[in-house]
């Protein structure tokens, strides 16, 4: 007598034992009405009894990322200045604090129009960050004023 033919395998038992499990539970619950109105959200596939599957589009719709807009990158001199400028105050090395203010008061002039960029460089957005801790409230309402302008 010919022997049955079968997969050998702890997986492919296991895969056809979840298979028949699962065909049993949809015929078992083919004829309960479903216990609440609301409609279930199905993924992307769905089963036929037979084990296959088909595509189905979904017509959600995923919101994308919105890009961030580029305002540009500072020129090599001017990210030199930047630089240097942020190496000046974080030594500190002002005679007194009305040499800083003036300081301060050229580097926002250097700044004027290049914020967004500055902002968007590594090394020029730790300057903004020294320049908003040591600024005066007219200088900083001046800057917020131009982040939210551009």
């Amino acid at each position: 007598m010919p022997r049955e033919h079968r997969k050998r395998g702890r997986r492919a038992e296991q895969k056809k034992r979840k298979l028949e499990e699962e065909a049993d539970n949809e015929a078992a619950h083919a004829d309960e009405e479903p216990e609440t109105k609301r409609q279930k959200h199905h993924d992307s596939t769905a089963h036929t009894g037979d084990g296959d599957e088909l595509l189905v589009e979904s017509t959600e719709v995923i919101p994308s990322k919105p890009e961030m807009p580029f305002y540009g990158m500072l020129v090599e001199e001017e990210h030199n200045y930047f630089r240097q400028a942020d190496e000046r105050l974080e030594l500190n090395d002002f005679a007194d604090p009305e040499d800083r203010s003036l300081f301060l008061a050229s580097v926002y002039r250097e700044a004027k129009g290049k914020e967004l960029r500055m902002a968007c460089s590594q090394s020029s957005s730790r300057l903004l960050e020294r320049l908003i801790q040591l600024s005066t409230a007219a200088q900083l309402k001046q800057l917020f004023v131009t982040f939210t302008e551009q």
